[in-house]
Parts: structure tokens; sequence; C-alpha cells
């Protein structure tokens, strides 16, 4: 402390304190007029008292020695020349503050007996020491007095930081404690732990009561019961000792049984008022929510009021910023600006509302804000790499890119934006527009598409044939179904991702039927020239009239693009044909009946030009099992 007094120290042995009784004694009336004459108390503010002892180390024996002050370090500083002559020679010296008012100085006075107060505890304390003749008074006193002396220099200090006005921070020499965040985590959950406290008062005195009773009802149980085999070795009339020794434990135990009844008996009237002045449930908690609001909702409402201003208020600057420049919404610099803002509208927000609780001084709430902080902070460790993926996608730097192709859910979408939400976008789908946050494309990737690439294999109004053999015509396709209807009005519905699985055929631009049919060997001399050419004819001639009675919009003529009757191959029983039909897709709806027609007209033919068709011999073969 600046201007104290030094402190001399020296060890006084307990085999010594009787010899040296009377000369600590003229010691310390030499030091008490050492350190009263009135020209010290000018030149150290705190008016230190010397006297002083080896409490410094606990392990030490107490031996105060009354040393006066050096005269040397009393020495005041030379005057500071006139003020037009010191501002003359040093320019950055400060000027002179203004005068204290009559408050400060009222408040220095009462600082001052304060000091006086505690000066006099101190010296009262250090003469009950030199007084004292045993170790263990001798030990007492020494602690009392360390305790004393912590607390006077405390006071020194806050009256010399009143006095001068300055930060005494530079001048103070304090040690360095080393961190312990069990200390500090205890210093944040004292005040929501007395809160809990105050708040469960009731209940917690109500169950000590009876936990009280219960332990007084179990003594009373064993002192009666005590008593009863006492009295029953007395009844058998032992020997006058045993019988003198037996009545002095039955009294005791008498005693013990009636305090236990008494002390249970007040124990269960206490417990009554408590339970007759306990309130309900529902008035205990709605009291406590009126305390609550009373004492702390304005500070809450204070809080809450600052967090949407500073949160809404960088959000507004975040949209107005995109708005002033629209143009460079996709560069990384105004991606990045925009994500920081967004970081510290709520991180603002949060700093704002710890603010506005410590300027009310509500520690309870900082203390639940702090710990909320501190959880989300510990949650966040493990999802660090997700969110670092999530950043680089908000970016535009991640594996997910504006304008790529990608598949999500097994469909195909391009990515028409990214931000803090991503939007993708399926043209070909109803309701193909997907906004959700970006955090759920992290792990995809996507890639640019190609110039004629598809972004759904069919549309709505397209005939497909599916792997399964459906036929029918797609009436709504969405991200989450297709809809098929087949020929005669039946509705099947399929998962768009299972309806994509089945690789679906297109017959809406066109298609081919491809079928077989043999004839029989005997006529192996025209197989290959004329009987391919009369295949070709009757077809041409009968599918025709096949595709007018089905009704087919265009004509028939049209319909069909081409027939070709190939010869396959020589099998074991026939000569077989493949036939490939090619038609517009509006005779997909007919598929089923040309197939069908295909071959009907086939063997009209067969039977108009006499070619025989070969027929396909089983052998059943009996075996004949002996008996």
């Amino acid at each position: 402390m600046i201007g104290n007094l030094k402190m001399h120290h020296m060890t006084l042995r307990p085999q010594a304190i009787q010899p040296l009784l009377l000369a600590l004694s003229l010691t310390f009336i030499a030091g008490q007029l050492a350190a009263e004459p009135e020209g010290e108390s000018t030149l150290a503010p705190d008016r230190p008292n010397t006297l002083t002892d080896t409490t410094a180390s606990p392990d030490a024996q107490p031996g105060p020695v009354l040393t006066p002050e050096p005269a040397s370090e009393l020495e005041l500083e030379p005057p500071p020349p006139p003020e037009s002559d010191a501002l003359a020679t040093n320019p950055l010296q400060p000027k002179t503050s203004e005068a204290p008012s009559a408050d400060e100085l009222r408040s220095l006075e009462a600082l001052d007996r304060a000091l006086t107060s505690k000066e006099q505890q101190v010296s009262e304390v250090q003469q009950q020491l030199i007084a004292a003749e045993d170790s263990v008074t001798q030990q007492d006193l020494t602690e009392r007095l360390r305790a004393l002396k912590d607390e006077l220099e405390e006071q020194r200090r806050q009256f010399e930081k009143f006095a001068v006005n300055i930060d005494l921070r530079p001048f103070i020499d304090e040690e360095e404690k080393p961190f312990n965040w069990q200390d500090e985590l205890s210093k944040l959950l004292k005040p929501i732990i007395a809160e809990l406290e105050n708040a469960t008062k009731e209940s917690r005195a109500i169950g000590e009561l009876r936990a009280q009773m219960s332990e007084v009802e179990e003594r009373k149980t064993l002192a009666t019961e005590a008593t009863e085999r006492l009295q029953t070795l007395l009844a058998q009339e032992p020997n006058a000792a045993l019988q003198e020794r037996l009545q002095e434990r039955l009294a005791n135990w008498q005693r013990i049984a009636t305090d236990s009844s008494n002390s249970y008996a007040a124990l269960e009237l206490q417990l009554n008022k408590r339970l007759e002045q306990r309130q309900s449930m529902l008035e205990e908690t709605t009291g406590y929510a009126k305390r609550f609001v009373r004492t702390r909702g304005l500070n809450l409402v204070l809080a809450i009021a600052a967090f949407a201003l500073v949160f809404i208020g960088v959000r507004w600057l975040a949209n107005a910023l995109r708005r002033i420049s629209p143009a460079a919404e996709n560069r990384f610099s105004t991606r990045l600006t925009t994500l920081l803002l967004h970081v510290f509208s709520v991180l603002g927000g949060l700093i704002a509302m710890l603010i506005v609780f410590n300027m009310a001084g509500d520690w309870f709430m900082l203390g639940i804000i702090l710990i909320f902080l501190i959880g989300i902070g510990w949650a966040s460790i493990n999802t660090l790499p997700s969110q670092i993926e999530t950043v680089k996608l908000i970016l535009n730097i991640g594996p997910v890119r504006e304008g790529e192709r990608l598949v999500f859910n097994g469909l195909p979408y391009r990515v028409e934006s990214l931000a803090f939400t991503a939007r993708l976008v399926n043209p070909l789908l109803d309701g193909g527009v997907q906004q959700m946050p970006v955090k759920h494309l992290v792990g995809h990737i996507s890639r640019p598409p190609g110039e004629e690439e598809p972004w759904f294999p069919t549309e709505s109004g397209d005939w497909v044939e599916l792997a399964d053999g459906r036929l029918g015509q797609v009436i709504h396709q969405s991200p989450a179904s297709v809809m098929l209807q087949e020929p005669g009005g039946a509705e099947v519905r399929y998962p768009a991702d299972g309806f994509i699985a089945l690789n679906p055929r297109k017959l809406s631009q066109g298609f081919r039927i491809i079928s077989r049919f043999g004839i029989d060997y005997r006529h192996q001399a025209i197989a290959t020239t004329e009987v391919p050419k009369r295949m070709r004819d009757a077809l041409d001639k009968a599918l025709a009239k096949v595709l007018e009675n089905a009704g087919v919009e265009k004509p028939a003529a049209n319909a069909i693009k081409a027939i070709n009757v190939l010869f396959a191959q020589a099998s074991g029983s026939s000569l077989d044909y493949l036939i490939h039909l090619d038609l517009a897709g509006e005779a997909a709806p007919m598929t089923p009946i040309i197939q069908a027609s295909i071959q009907g007209i086939l063997i009209d033919a067969c039977n108009t030009q006499g070619w025989g068709i070969p027929l396909t011999h089983v052998g059943v073969h009996q075996l004949q099992v002996s008996a």
C-alpha cells in the first residue's frame, strides 16, 4: 500500500514469554508514542498501526515487536513549482482535479471513522496477545489478528482509492492465484442455487422436520425397550450392588425416553403448524411466479427487448445490404459479410442480454444465460465438422454449388440458390421446388449438368412401360410420387424414386413391338424369300384396320412407321421369324392389342397360303415300379 509504514518481524519463542513481558510492554508504549506524532497523520493517509507480529507464517509463534518508522521514509517530497512554471517545463502534466464535494468529504469522514475503529480493534488484540500466557490462546489470538489485519488492509485500500480517485492497481503487488475452474463455476452457480433453495425453502423445512421426527421416534422406541428390559431385570430382585446400578441405568433411560417424547411432541407441533400454514402447490407456484415477475420481470423484459433490437437490427442491415447490391449477392465477399452479420445478430443479442442483466445486478439470470451459452458451446464441439461444412455451403465453396445438378432423396434437382436456406428446383415435377436449411445438404455432392440431360425420365401425359410389365400414362408426377393411369382407367401410384428405379420405357415419342413366329420345315424352300414378304404384306393391310378400329387419333397409315419381318433362326422344330413393328406414340395405349393382333394376322396368313405351323411334341414317360 502506498505510504504504508514498513513492518519488521521477529519470532517470539514460547520459552521467552514470561521474561520478555515487561520488555514488550515498554516497547509497545514506545511504538505507540512514535506512531502518534501530529505530523505523521498527514504523511500516512491510512494511519497505519505500527504494531505487527510474525503471523505471516502459520507455523511461527507470535512475537510482536514494536518498531517505529525510519524518519528518512517519512520525509515529504519537495513542493512542486508554481502552476505556470510547471506547465512551461512539462506540458504533459495533468490539470488539477476539481474540488471534492461535500458528499465526498462526508464519505471520507465515515471511512476514516471505520478505519480508526478497526485500528483500535487491532491494537486491542495485539495487547491481548502480549498478555497471553498459554499457547492455545496465543494461537487463537494470532489467527484473529491476521483476519483483522486483512480487513484493515482492505479498508485502507478503499479509503486510498476514494481519496485520491485514481486506479491503484499499478501500485499494488498482488499474488497471482492459479485459475481454478471449479471455483469459478461455483461462483457462477451460487446465485442459481440460492434461488432454487429459496423457492424450495418451505418444502425442505417440512422434509427436515419429518426426518427429525423419524429419528426422534426411533430413539424413543429404543429407549422404551431399554426401560422395559431394565424393569424386567429389577423385578427378579438382584443383589444390592447390581440393583443399585440397574436403578441408575433405568433412571437414565427413562430420562432419555421422556426427552425423546417431548422432542417428538415439539417437532410434531412445528410440523402441524407448518402444514397448516403451507399453501397448495398451485398457490406456491403462482406466488413464486408473481415474486419472480415482480423482482426480475422488468429485467427479463428489458433483456429480451435488447436481444430483439440487436437481432432484428443486424438482420435488417444484412437484408438492406443485399437489396442495395443485388448483382453482388453471389459474390464471396457478400456471402461472407451476410454470414458474419447473421452470426453477430445472435451473439450480439446475447451480449446485449448479458449487459442488461449485469447493469441490473441480476446475477441469477446472468448465470442462467452464461450456463446456457456454455452448454451450447460444449454441445457444438461434437458438431463442429458439420458446422464447418455448413459454412462452406453457405459461402458456395463446398461440395454443392449453385447451378449444378444434385441428386437429393433419389431425385435430380438443380441447385438454384445457396445461403442459409437452399433452393432446389426440378422443372419437370409438379411442386418440384424444395426449400430447406442448407445443413440438410451436408454430405451431398453436386456436378455440372449435361447440355441435353433431362431432369426426369418422363413428363406428364407420357405413356410408359415399366420393368414390372405395367403399361400406363403419367397423369401426375411430383417429388413425392408418380401417378399412372392404365388402359381402361385404373390408376396406380409409385413413389418417385421407386418409379425411377423401375427404368420406365417411354413410348410417347415412338416405340417398337417385337414378336416371334414360326412355320414348319416343309416350307424351307421359300423360308427366306417368299414367306417374309407375304407376312409383311399381310401385317401392313391388317394392322391398319386394327388401329382404325381401336380409335387411334392419327390416321392408321401414319401411326405405323415401319414393318419388318426377318428370318431369325432354324430351331429344333420350326423356322422362326422376328417381326419388328415401329409405331408412333399415339398407338402406345393399343400395345397389348397390337401384340395379340400380330399373332392372329400371321396365323390367318398361314391358313391363306397353306403354310403349316409346327406343334410342340411333349413326351410323357411312365415309370413302372415293381411291387
